[in-house]
């Protein structure tokens, strides 16, 4: 991938850069990244409030394994933010309204000149936000940009600037999410992140969501509220279930290549190859890297 990462975080809370306490409080929240909201979810008065308010945070130490990301607003304010909040012990900058690689590689230039000059060059990530039809045409190009270390779909700003909503938004946002993995894939980064839902009292439809988008490719989900962490969490965990038919089927499969044989039965009778083993290898690797963000060691 383009930027390493220490881990694969599952959940990405939002949370609103104007309300300081709300900042401290998210620490304790329990998700495994925090994004500081500089852009829709602050207010046009409140944008100054909020950016004092991040450059008081951001003196606060954080949680092992916690990662901490901003929203900056698009354009020239954006990279007006970027400049004041660059700080080495920051993740990234969440890129929203992207339409094309151009602003990416603006700032990364831009990153690129302030890690010089403090001699830690690369160490802070970008991840564009696909949330327009724009967007959604440079997707290969946005994703191979340096520094780019995962994609992240915000649905419901991509939805308003197509003007669909209901079924017909769903068919159409299912054709994105497919674009949105498969440039990932193509350009070695991290599974994209899927988008908020602003679902957070009827938790049952926020968990079918979730596991649509992971049955989609997308490891990881951003939340708005709290109470929408266990549940990414618990969607994007493992079971010891899949763990043990992975482990078992890798044993199998490895014994059987020394011998010479590149085909082996699973439990149910059914034929496993290369490319069904490649499935449990990156359920391994997914499950591993999780447990090093939060500094459980492996499973």
């Amino acid at each position: 991938m383009n930027v390493p990462g220490a881990g694969l975080a599952r959940s990405y809370l939002y949370v609103p850069a104007d309300r300081s306490e709300r900042l401290h409080r998210a620490l304790q929240r329990g998700a495994d990244a925090l994004i500081a909201d500089l852009e829709d979810g602050v207010a046009p008065g409140a944008k100054r409030e909020a950016l004092e308010n991040l450059l008081e945070w951001m003196r606060t130490p954080l949680p092992q394994g916690l990662e901490r990301w901003i929203r900056v607003n698009p354009g020239d304010r954006g990279l007006e933010e970027i400049a004041l909040l660059a700080r080495d012990d920051l993740s990234g900058f969440c890129l929203p309204k992207i339409s094309s690689p151009a602003e990416i590689d603006t700032a990364s230039d831009l990153l690129d000149e302030l890690e010089t000059t403090r001699g830690s060059e690369g160490s802070i990530a970008l991840m564009p936000m696909i949330e327009t039809a724009r967007a959604v045409e440079e997707l290969p190009a946005i994703a191979a940009r340096p520094r780019v270390r995962r994609l992240q779909l915000g649905e419901l700003d991509l939805a308003a600037d197509l003007g669909i909503a209901g079924d017909a938004a769903s068919s159409i946002l299912d054709h994105v999410r497919a674009g949105v993995l498969i440039a990932s894939v193509s350009a070695q980064i991290l599974p994209p992140l899927g988008g908020v839902s602003p679902e957070f009292r009827d938790l049952d439809a926020f968990r079918q969501s979730t596991l649509r988008l992971r049955e989609q490719g997308f490891i990881g989900r951003a939340a708005i509220h709290p109470a929408q962490i266990p549940v990414i969490h618990e969607v994007y965990t493992p079971s010891a279930e899949e763990m043990n038919e992975a482990h078992r089927l890798l044993s199998r499969y490895d014994e059987a290549l020394t011998k010479g044989v590149g085909v082996v039965l699973d439990d149910e009778g059914r034929m496993v190859d290369e490319a069904v083993v490649r499935h449990y290898r990156q359920l391994l690797q997914w499950s591993k890297s999780t447990s090093e963000l939060k500094g459980e060691g492996e499973n």
